[in-house]
Formats: structure tokens, sequence, C-alpha cells
């Protein structure tokens, strides 16, 4: 009797070691409190919305030619710009060959073909102009950067052209298998007809014939706060530390390795991490997907913003992203920055962060007097004398922000761009 005991207890004990090892062998077994990633140190405040790469690469104007030397220029608020722009995106380009620019006598094509012009502020890579528009995959010449798009019909014969031009402003490149007919580019050019007439005046600058008028508006805002900044750029707040509190507000914080300055009462912030790479191959289609990424994780987009070239800056290292109000840029102010993103990025790797930190209040903004801008004549007067000896590339209504007590006050101007990438307000 005692030997069956012991046998019936063996049996137990030889079973209630085979679960355990079963389990011991297969489940999972919560190991994050023994070892923690920098990433579990916090949780991340959600501030702003997330963007697509793709939703920043919209261009910065479309030209439109309508024959007999006629024009004008749609801008991202004008009501035909996103009627033109959705049937162009819906469109196929394939069959791509190269040539150079000077195939093609461009004057003569401006005065007399109908077509579209897609103007991009900073030549798109061409892989990510792929995100935007329906571009044959097996492109030669994936490596270059766009700087805009030319579509039109030829008026001597049934046919449309389409090319794109390269950032260096060298070679074309051109759609032979286009899905457009001459039938779709009137139909785009024909809206031409009901806007504003602009006159060619040099280096590709277009100028409106009769004035526009803008509304102006006082725009309440929020700030995020220092907490919530310090918390999505640093991996363990409990290690960082304020190390100076200046006067005029200026805050500044540290974790022994990175820094975030808070600056301008709260309203900008500039972020560096000096263990980026300083010396490396870059590339600019991975540097914009990352700058991207980067900005989704740590503060969101404050309302509409588009890729733009950089003042000052033509390397593939610096990326920036010009805001948006009401379909217009908001121009960087004298002793008030405000409107835009900037990053430099060695390898997908961010090395300097700046932003703003107000976030503007639309809903509850107080519209005031349309402005009147001026035009042909006049206009062309005050550029060349805002612009001095410099080269201009592009003229645009802008918003010149003001800052308010409790609001940001946008009032419309006419601005430029020089070719060094400054851009410059009209007065």
């Amino acid at each position: 009797m005692i030997e069956k005991g012991k046998t019936v207890l063996l049996a137990a004990l030889v079973l209630i070691s085979l679960i355990q090892s079963y389990f011991l062998a297969y489940s999972m077994p919560s190991m994050e409190a023994n070892e923690r990633t920098e990433q579990d140190y916090v949780k991340t405040d959600s501030l702003g919305p997330e963007m697509k790469v793709e939703q920043l690469l919209l261009p910065e104007e479309l030209v439109v030619h309508m024959g007999g030397d006629k024009h004008t220029v749609f801008y991202p608020n004008d009501s035909f710009y996103d009627r033109v722009l959705d049937k162009l995106v819906a469109r196929e380009f394939k069959g791509f060959q190269s040539d150079s620019v000077d195939s093609i006598d461009w004057d003569q094509v401006r005065r007399d073909d109908p077509g579209i012009e897609v103007r991009f502020a900073r030549a798109i890579p061409f892989e990510l102009l792929q995100r935007v528009f329906k571009i044959d995959s097996n492109f030669l010449f994936s490596a270059d950067s766009i700087s805009r798009i030319w579509i039109f019909a030829r008026k001597d014969r049934d046919e449309v052209r389409t090319f794109f031009f390269s950032a260096d402003g060298r070679n074309v490149y051109e759609a032979l298998r286009a899905d457009l007919t001459v039938q779709d580019v009137n139909q785009y050019t024909g809206f031409g007809q009901y806007w504003t007439p602009f006159s060619y005046w040099q280096n590709g600058v277009y100028v409106p014939e009769k004035p526009r008028s803008y509304g102006s508006a006082d725009v309440p805002f929020t700030r995020y706060t220092p907490d919530q900044i310090e918390r999505n750029l640093f991996f363990d707040p409990g290690t960082t530390r304020m190390i100076q509190d200046r006067q005029d507000g200026t805050q500044i914080y540290t974790d022994g390795k990175k820094g975030l300055q808070i600056e301008q009462a709260g309203g900008w912030m500039s972020y560096t991490d000096p263990a980026a790479p300083t010396d490396s191959q870059n590339d600019l289609g991975d540097n914009i997907a990352s700058a991207v990424q980067f900005v989704n994780q740590h503060g969101g987009w404050i309302g509409s913003h588009r890729f733009v070239r950089g003042e000052g800056t033509s390397a593939d290292s610096v990326i920036r992203f010009q805001q948006y109000y009401k379909g217009l840029p908001i121009l960087p102010a004298s002793g008030f920055r405000f409107g835009y993103i900037q990053l430099t990025i060695q390898q997908g790797f961010v090395s300097s962060y700046e932003r703003s930190l107000l976030v503007l209040n639309e809903q509850e903004r107080k519209d005031l007097a349309p402005r009147q801008l001026s035009a042909g004549s006049s206009l062309r007067n005050k550029v060349q004398a805002a612009a001095g000896a410099e080269v201009v590339e592009s003229i645009f209504p802008a918003f010149r922000p003001t800052l308010q007590k409790d609001s940001v006050r946008m009032e419309p101007v006419w601005a430029i761009r020089l070719a060094s990438g400054e851009i410059r307000a009209v007065p």
C-alpha cells in the first residue's frame, strides 16, 4: 500500500515538473521591469497632428499660359488651384527620355502654346515626387530632383508634351506617354480666363496686372508648455535640468548631451543634439522623410506646411517647412520668429530642430478689413526696390505676422524670394 502511494506521488511530481517546463519554455514572462529602454522612461504627449510626406510637397504656384502671351497664376488659396492640381495628380506620366533644356524654345512656348507650369518652392527628389504624381517607377533619371513640370499643347499640332525640369536647370525629362489630351489642357487653361491677368516680367517671374485683395486677421493662440516640449525631446526628463533662466525669459534645458532652448516668451524653441554625425554623405529624399517622421513624433504640425528652400541654405542636410495660413505662406518676421519648422539632418539623424510653439486658434480669429495689394508697374518698382541688386526668383502673396498681446496679427503683403533663398516683404 505504501509502495503504491509512493508511485502515485512520484507520478504527480513528474507531471508537475513537465507542466512547469512547458510554461518556462512557451510562456511570455514580462521582462520590461528588469530592463528599460530609453523610450520606456517617458510617455510622449501627442501634441499636434501627424502629416504624410506627400502632403508637404505640394506646388508653390501654378502658372497658366492661355496662348497669345496671356497668363495668370494660381496660388494655394485660389479656388482654381485645387481644381487643376486634383486633375493633374490623377494623370499618369510614363516613358521618359532626357534632353538638354535648350532643346526647346521656352520663350516661344510661353507666348504661344496653352499650358500649365507646376512650380515647387524647392526642387523635389524624384522618388518623393512619385508620392504626389503617378510617374513611371522605372524612370532612369530618378536620382535627380525636379523643380517644375511644364505641360503644354502644341499650337500647330494635336499633341500634348510634358517636361520635368531638373534642379540644376540643365536638363529636362519628357514623358512620352502622358495621360493627357489637348482637350484636358484647354480645360485647365480655360480656368485662367476667369482669373487675374498676369504679365511676364523677367527670369520666369510674373506680375499681376490688376490689384488683388486679401483679408487681414487677428488670430488668438495658445502655447506648447516647456514641460510638454521637454517630455517630447528627452527620453528621461528626470535627468534633465534647467541650467539657465535669463531675465529675458529664455530657458535652457539639458540632460548633459542634448540641449533645449525656449525663448521669445515661450514662443520659440531650438533643440540641438551634438551626437549627430557631421561629415557624411547625405540623401535629400531620406532626410525629408526622416524630418517628417521626427516632427510627427516630436510636436506634430500646427496648421498646413510645405517643403521649401531655407534662407541661405542649399545643402541637403537642412530641411525647412514653411507654415501656411488660409492658403498663404507666413513670412519670417524681424524680431519675431514664427511660421516655419527647420531641421538639420545627417543620415536620418537630427542634430538641430527649431520651431514656433504658438498654436493658432483659427476658429476664434477676428477678421479685419481686407488690404488691396498693388499690381503692374507700381508693383514692379516696389519689387526692384526691395530686391536691390539681388535676382528675384518669385513673387507671391503672403502674410506678415505681428505679435500682439494675445494674438498674432496677419497682414497680407506681396513677398519675393531671391536667388539666395531669402524671402523679403514688399512694402
